[in-house]
């Protein structure tokens, strides 16, 4: 009896034992089970059903102005805290090796995913298929081209797409050393200058013997001859693209006027303005005078040299009207990209008033987007930056539309070098530039 018994106790204890031991895991089991469950729901809150997690990713944003890539940088950075996943890297590569590198990343399918596009190079990039199209953008609304200045829309489109969002806009201005003015005791360009008081105040403030020239009569188009020929009444090309404007009798007195500056020595020669820039030399005190584009703006401006001695003023009147180029960047897309959604969202950014603000108060460069302009105007108060918005109104597109331009564009300076290095005179040289454009016009339609 007691050996029964006591088994029976012993079972007893066994199985309330088991009876615990198995209490205790359910219960882990369930906590655990809690834990999951709130993890799960934790994660089902913030993640909507059906969708992936948003993939991290870094675009590559590639512009050729190392001074401009604070404000480029700050946009991006503006950017990725809207969309943490997205990641910009800016690159910047130089001007003189940019096209080079790009024209090389294109057809190996390798381009940057957005980058800078000048209306210069567009055509080349859109007809080789390399550019992204953005026209459903456009059409959706997303991307509206009627929030930017002056038309800047239109240069990104080809065949009735749309491959661009216009970025910035520039046109051209005079700048002078106030220095150099005040020492020969003469007033200060205005708004009352023609061509014929350059010339003249040109030949007055010039001093070969010191190294120190009145104006740079430099061989340029965008930022020089192209100008004068409007000026005059002549003409690059005609409205409809069809016909070179060279040998119009008034685009070669405007050459011919230009280049008898530096037959005056009131320029530096044209070997002398080909080993030094022209910027480089007004930087350095030697120019009282220069044409130049408003992209170059803080770049004259930090030079300690003449920092604080110089200023803008418009272009001089010619016989005709007050002659000016104005040309828009633009961001494109690749075609080739690997991450096209996230590019877009970037473009989308890129073109929006935020992105302008940002440009315009770091002073980086006239914003393309309506009613930004006045906080670059604002970014250098010392300076008359205003001249380059006054002359927006009235100034010419760069002549970059067709498809003959990659063509003509890359000729005229071989040729009118040897007009302003003396080989052949300005009339020979311009006639030649016609010639030459007329034929690029026919075999590119």
């Amino acid at each position: 009896m007691w050996h029964k018994s006591k088994k029976s106790t012993f079972l007893l204890v066994a199985i309330l034992a088991f009876t615990m031991i198995m209490t205790a895991c359910s219960g882990n089991e369930k906590n655990n089970g809690n834990q999951a469950g709130e993890s799960a729901s934790n994660e089902q809150s913030s993640q909507p059903a059906g969708e992936q997690p948003a993939k991290e990713v870094t675009l590559s944003y590639t512009i050729w102005d190392m001074i401009q890539q604070p404000a480029m940088e700050a946009i991006a950075k503006e950017f990725t805290e809207q969309h943490p996943n997205i990641k910009v890297k800016v690159e910047v590569i130089p001007w003189g090796d940019y096209w080079t590198k790009m024209s090389a990343a294109a057809p190996a399918g390798t381009l940057p995913d957005v980058f800078w596009m000048h209306g210069g190079q567009f055509i080349k990039y859109a007809t080789g298929g390399f550019l992204e199209p953005i026209t459903d953008k456009v059409q959706a609304g997303i991307i509206d081209l009627n929030n930017y200045a002056s038309n800047l829309g239109s240069i990104y489109t080809l065949d009735g797409q749309n491959y661009g969002v216009p970025k910035d806009f520039d046109t051209i201005g005079l700048a002078y050393n106030k220095e150099l003015f005040d020492q020969a005791g003469v007033p200060y360009p205005d708004d009352t200058w023609d061509y014929n008081k350059l010339a003249e105040v040109a030949k007055k403030l010039s001093h070969p013997d010191k190294g120190i020239y009145g104006f740079a009569a430099k061989l340029d188009t965008q930022v020089g001859y192209w100008n004068d020929m409007l000026a005059n009444g002549g003409y690059i090309l005609n409205e409809d693209m069809s016909k070179s404007g060279y040998d119009d009798p008034a685009s070669i007195e405007a050459l011919k006027f230009r280049y008898q500056m530096v037959l005056d020595k009131a320029s530096p020669t044209h070997q002398q303005l080909t080993d030094t820039d022209s910027t480089e030399m007004f930087k350095s005190g030697k120019l009282a005078m220069i044409f130049e584009g408003s992209w170059r703006n803080v770049d004259i401006d930090s030079s300690e040299i003449i920092h604080g001695k110089w200023n803008w003023a418009p272009l001089p009147k010619g016989k005709v009207k007050r002659g000016n180029i104005i040309n828009g960047l633009g961001n494109t897309m690749s075609a080739a990209g690997k991450n096209k959604q996230e590019a877009g969202l970037f473009l989308e950014f890129l073109g929006s008033k935020r992105a302008a603000e940002i440009t315009a108060e770091m002073g980086a460069a006239i914003p393309a987007f309506k009613d930004t302009q006045a906080a670059w105007v604002k970014s250098k108060p010392d300076l008359n930056l205003q001249v380059f918005i006054d002359q927006a109104s009235d100034a010419v597109p760069y002549p970059s539309g067709s498809k003959s331009y990659p063509v003509w564009f890359a000729k005229e300076s071989e040729i009118m070098s040897q007009a302003w290095g003396g080989a052949i005179s300005i009339e020979e040289g311009a006639k030649k530039v016609a010639e030459m454009m007329n034929q690029a016009i026919a075999e590119t339609k």
